[in-house]
């Protein structure tokens, strides 16, 4: 059988795949739907999944010769009218939404043996809550390009008067398409609530009812109280400080004990949580703000929140789809986003540059350019500064009246190398000195930020500012620099998640 997620063979038995390691559902030798052709249009292949309403398939639209998605309703749920009302809204809500990142509803209808059953399109890559598994910590320019289109597909779905309900990783899915990373679709909206709808039967929640996902479930939500499209925000919130964390805003050991604490308990901030998390002060201040109690304190609207989203990382270029390409992440994204060590950048690729075009291409040498001229400046003052103090110790040092003798220099040790015992290190300097120069990063003032980096590290030598210092040297190609700076980082912090990275840049660090 091959495996649903990536079409590696998994074998006759295995229940994960062996190679990516996603879960492999493997059908009953019951299951009659396998191998059949569905209301005359869909031939049934494999089974992708099973939930309480019914099945998921993967099926072939035989006049299109194209693979969809085929769910289908349990047929012991059939005689239940609220369930099948259900099952009919999701086919409704599904087909008021016309975005390219919701899912797209192919068909409803009924089998030949009285089955419903709703078609859709069949997408590619990973769910969320497999991403986070694999890719973890997530650089916040990545978190932002993935919940920008959570959120537009959002503004789409609360102007169709469709409301999700039931927000979460597992509804959300990643795909990496061709010249566009973390291309984004909108699933399951099996509990979707549509609010303009005049239509009488019976009714699909009962008065105080709750549903959807604890985890992800506003406070309005939690107590059954009536909804609108501010629960869904407060559900992106809830993955907005996931990904930046890693982490649930609250721990619990029960549906009701999640229940209670987003009623009653303030979430603790992302960085309190999750101290070696680092994500900008804007990005925290709009997490806790989205997870107001008050429906009235969080951003209004998905598009409102969407604007202040962009807004934390400089504006909308930072948006899939937007003047700069979803896929490109430049190397300072990664690194000003990623924590301490485990700092994963990543380089332009020669096709994300010419995806880019001429203009982009213009914007980046002028700024190369600009940066050139910072560091020649700085390297210019430095040695001057060295000079000058050079000449005043000898003229302090020198007996007065005393011929000028040959100074002996020793060789000064690389500043790498520099070794600082316990009992003289400053960690408190040091952290001021490295945000000082994260701020710099963050600028593109890359003469600046090594500054104060070599600074702070000369107050607390440590393995993150060792990786930070060889990653600033790499990007102004001053590869020997950058070969010292990472060569301290691998021998101070032998498991270094950086590692690999480290030497697909400079192969010959393998060899020390």
């Amino acid at each position: 059988m091959r495996c649903p997620s990536c079409q590696a063979d998994a074998g006759d038995a295995a229940r994960f795949c062996p190679s990516c390691g996603a879960p492999v559902i493997r059908a009953s030798a019951d299951d009659g739907l396998i191998g059949k052709l569905v209301a005359g249009k869909f031939r049934v292949e494999s089974l992708l999944g099973e939930g309480g309403m019914g099945k998921v398939y993967k099926a072939r639209q035989v006049a299109l010769d194209k693979m969809v998605v085929l769910k289908v309703l349990r047929r012991s749920l059939q005689s239940d009218p609220r369930t099948v009302a259900r099952f009919e809204r999701e086919a409704k809500a599904a087909s008021r939404l016309n975005h390219p990142n919701s899912i797209g509803m192919l068909d409803f209808g009924q089998a030949e043996d009285g089955s419903l059953y709703i078609a859709m399109e069949l997408v590619a890559g990973k769910d969320l809550h497999e991403v986070l598994g694999r890719d973890w910590p997530l650089p916040e320019a990545r978190v932002v390009r993935i919940v920008s289109q959570v959120l537009s597909a959002l503004a789409d779905a609360h102007q169709a008067g469709v409301i999700h309900r039931d927000l979460k990783p597992e509804n959300i899915m990643v795909e990496q398409r061709r010249g566009e990373a973390d291309f984004v679709k909108v699933l399951d909206f099996g509990i979707a609530k549509i609010q303009d709808t005049g239509e009488e039967g019976p009714a699909l929640t009962r008065q105080g009812f709750v549903c959807g996902t604890p985890e992800y479930m506003s406070p309005e939500q939690a107590r059954g109280a009536p909804l609108d499209a501010r629960s869904d925000l407060y559900a992106v919130g809830v993955l907005l400080y996931q990904m930046m964390t890693g982490l649930l805003p609250f721990d619990a050991d029960s549906a009701v004990g999640f229940a209670t604490k987003h009623l009653m308990e303030p979430p603790p901030p992302p960085r309190v949580r999750r101290p070696d998390a680092v994500l900008s002060p804007a990005m925290e201040a709009l997490i806790l703000r989205a997870l107001s109690k008050d429906p009235a304190g969080r951003p209004q609207t998905a598009d409102d929140f969407r604007a202040e989203l962009l807004a934390t990382q400089g504006g909308a270029r930072a948006a899939a789809g937007t003047a700069r390409p979803a896929g490109l992440v430049t190397r300072a994204d990664e690194a000003r986003a990623t924590p301490q060590d485990r700092t994963l950048p990543i380089r332009l690729t020669r096709e994300a540059r010419t995806r880019a075009g001429e203009g982009d291409a213009a914007v980046l040498a002028a700024k190369r350019s600009i940066a050139a001229v910072k560091w020649v400046t700085a390297g210019l003052v430095t040695a001057a500064l060295g000079l000058g103090g050079f000449f005043v110790w000898q003229l302090l040092s020198t007996p007065a009246g005393a011929p000028p003798s040959q100074p002996r220099v020793a060789p000064a040790a690389a500043p790498h190398e520099l070794v600082v015992p316990a009992d003289r290190r400053d960690p408190t300097q040091a952290a001021r000195l490295e945000r000082e120069g994260d701020m710099f990063h963050r600028t593109g003032q890359l003469p600046e930020a090594l500054l104060k980096y070599q600074a702070a590290f000369a107050a607390d030598p440590t393995p993150a500012l060792s990786l930070k210092l060889g990653e600033l040297y790499f990007q102004s190609n001053q590869l020997p620099q950058a070969r010292g700076w990472w060569a301290r980082h691998l021998e101070d912090e032998r498991a270094s998640r950086a590692r690999r990275y480290i030497l697909e840049a400079i192969p010959d660090l393998a060899l020390r």
